[in-house]
């Protein structure tokens, strides 16, 4: 059960900023700062609205965590971002986006294209739902097919929830915002990575006018480009390595280079990276100082959980992270 005082409460919950209110306008004020102009029309003329959002930013991209207890209807003339989730947490609604009515349920969520978007809430409705920047999601699609002949970016307001992708989108929006919740906060490094994940699944989970280029056959890469993303991963594991710094250091595109390097190596550049950065995780524990530490390794190379890292590391080299870390303060 939402708890909220009767006026605006705008605070900061780890790295989650919280708006709560009983008041619609006062609610809607709070919501303008991340969306722009709004207005909330409510159910009922007796209803009364309770409305609990909390949003974390990372970068170009953001999560929304959103819980209403009225029905109502929040109306947005100049949307500003893409955004969009596979599914309702709980309840259902049903949308206007882009002059193109959408329903959603337990079976099937809406992306919002920049534009004019009406969003009706029924009773008792949550949702975990992503944003994106518009001029960052092009630059992602840019980098990923190489080509964008087809024009702005557009998708079906439509997402069914229960495709592959739009799961595995779900995923990620509860492992990112769990994280968020954790003491220490994610690495900057994890952060900017996590946000390229997040952009690409979102592309992939809705469909939208690049589609066939998106899920088509790539262009084959040459070996050399191969090899030079090895290079420029190995030169820069302890940064962020993104998509589009892969394709601006082979001069190819995304899926070209995905899908040669798979070809070639047996997995993809991503994989190439952990690989990499668990190789650097191993010389540090088997070379440890005082103030080593399993946790501090893994974020210092790159891994915002050190739960997976272990397991990684357990898979990778066939003993605990610790274990290695043992045996190298007893030389």
């Amino acid at each position: 059960m939402m708890r909220a005082p009767s006026r605006l409460a705008t605070r900061a919950a780890q790295g989650f900023e919280i708006v709560e209110a009983r008041d619609p306008d006062e609610f809607a004020d709070g919501l303008s700062r991340h969306f722009g102009r709004i207005r909330l029309v409510l159910g009922g003329r007796n209803a009364k609205f309770h409305g609990r959002m909390r949003f974390l930013t990372l970068g170009d991209v953001g999560i929304i965590r959103g819980e209403y207890a009225t029905g109502f209807t929040a109306r947005f003339p100049d949307f500003d971002s893409f955004a969009g989730s596979p599914a309702p947490l709980r309840g259902a609604g049903a949308h206007e986006i882009g002059g193109t009515a959408v329903t959603v349920s337990k079976d099937r969520g809406a992306i919002c294209s920049p534009g004019a978007v009406a969003l009706h809430y029924g009773e008792h409705f949550e949702h975990l739902s992503m944003t994106v920047r518009p001029a960052a999601l092009m630059s992602k699609l840019g980098a990923i097919i190489g080509d964008l002949r087809r024009g702005p970016l557009r998708f079906d307001p439509a997402v069914n929830a229960k495709a592959p992708q739009s799961q595995r989108m779900e995923r990620l929006l509860h492992f990112v915002a769990t994280e968020a919740d954790l003491s220490p906060p994610m690495p900057s490094i994890v952060q900017s990575e996590l946000q390229q994940a997040m952009m690409t699944l979102f592309l992939l989970a809705g469909a939208n006018n690049y589609s066939a280029d998106l899920h088509g056959e790539p262009v084959a890469a040459g070996p050399r480009q191969v090899r030079i993303a090895e290079q420029f991963i190995e030169a820069n594991w302890d940064g962020p390595i993104t998509i589009e710094a892969l394709v601006a250091a082979t001069g190819v595109s995304a899926r070209s280079l995905f899908s040669s390097f798979r070809a070639a190596r047996g997995y993809s550049p991503m994989d190439f990276v952990k690989r990499v950065r668990l190789g650097k995780a191993w010389q540090k524990l088997s070379r440890p100082n005082a103030e080593t530490s399993v946790t501090a390794v893994a974020f210092e190379c790159g891994f915002g959980n050190p739960g997976h890292f272990a397991v990684d590391y357990r898979h990778h080299f066939g003993e605990r992270p610790s274990e290695t870390l043992k045996r190298g303060l007893e030389r």
